[in-house]
């Protein structure tokens, strides 16, 4: 039942992988701005971007940060649109206004108080939030506009570099909210940001792992027949030499999912207990597949 879930699961990816971008936009937008509106805006912590320009102004006026968020990622918008063209994706565009009229919606309408009023609560524990929904938006090759898009006007202004633009846009942001809400609550902000920053990391790498997988075995057809007939995923096998023997050995060599990777495990147990299995973290893999070779 569970195998037969999962081929479905995958056939229906394949056939539409915008569906599934946009629903993984979706829920990463959900969970950013949860974090702006019960965590980061009641505690006067800014994470940079759009958020910390329009919680600033929101001091001041007390107009709504969702709405604010739109006018500024709107102004930002036309202006990017203007300086670079269309390079910046539909996903972007989806992205960002979707975060925040997201805001704008939950702050109106679904407010129901902060999760926390600890600023050190709300620094960790917001910061993860929105790194897992900042880290899963930016993993379907979109961005939540902000400080990504004013790092790419200044950078086409500048000719400057454009990451340095964005870190350089981030903590300017910080700055100015350190400035309105003082230095201590400004502090707070800082450890957001690297934190924020550690978590979407985090969860693109995550993602993105697969497991780099040698094996030495006596038993090199058995295991080969499973990996590539019974778990339908790909294998290399490569030349080597034994450095104690001299003899001659093959090695054979697969790209697996951690999940997969248990399945082989488990296996090579059962059929060859005295096998070599060395295992290594791949962060990208580029092929017709990315389960395997």
């Amino acid at each position: 039942m569970e195998k037969g879930l999962n081929v479905k699961m995958k056939s229906f990816g394949s056939r539409h992988p915008q569906v599934i971008d946009y629903f993984l936009i979706a829920l990463g937008i959900l969970l950013t701005a949860a974090s702006i509106v019960y965590i980061f805006n009641p505690n006067r912590l800014a994470a940079g971007g759009a958020q910390g320009i329009a919680l600033v102004i929101n001091y001041f006026t007390h107009w709504n940060t969702g709405l604010l968020m739109i006018l500024i990622n709107g102004v930002l918008f036309i202006t990017a649109f203007a300086l670079i063209g269309k390079s910046f994706g539909a996903k972007t565009l989806v992205s960002s206004l979707g975060l925040s009229f997201a805001v704008f919606v939950m702050e109106r309408y679904l407010y129901g108080g902060p999760l926390t009023t600890n600023p050190m609560l709300a620094a960790i524990f917001g910061s993860a939030l929105m790194g897992i929904g900042v880290g899963i938006i930016l993993n379907r090759n979109a961005t939540i506009g902000g400080t990504s898009l004013m790092g790419k006007i200044i950078a086409k202004i500048t000719f400057l570099d454009q990451v340095n633009c964005i870190m350089a846009t981030d903590l300017i942001v910080t700055l100015f909210a350190m400035v309105v809400f003082g230095v201590e609550i400004g502090l707070y902000q800082l450890i957001s940001v690297y934190l924020t920053g550690v978590v979407i990391n985090k969860v693109i790498d995550g993602i993105s792992y697969r497991r780099e997988v040698m094996i030495i075995t006596s038993k090199r057809d058995v295991i080969m027949h499973y990996i590539i007939s019974d778990m339908k995923k790909g294998a290399t096998l490569l030349q080597g030499k034994g450095g104690f023997t001299g003899a001659d050995t093959e090695i054979i060599l697969s790209i697996l999912t951690q999940r997969d990777f248990i399945r082989l495990k488990i296996f090579i147990r059962q059929v060859d207990p005295r096998a070599f299995i060395s295992v290594n973290m791949v962060t990208e893999v580029s092929s017709a597949s990315s389960e395997g070779f």
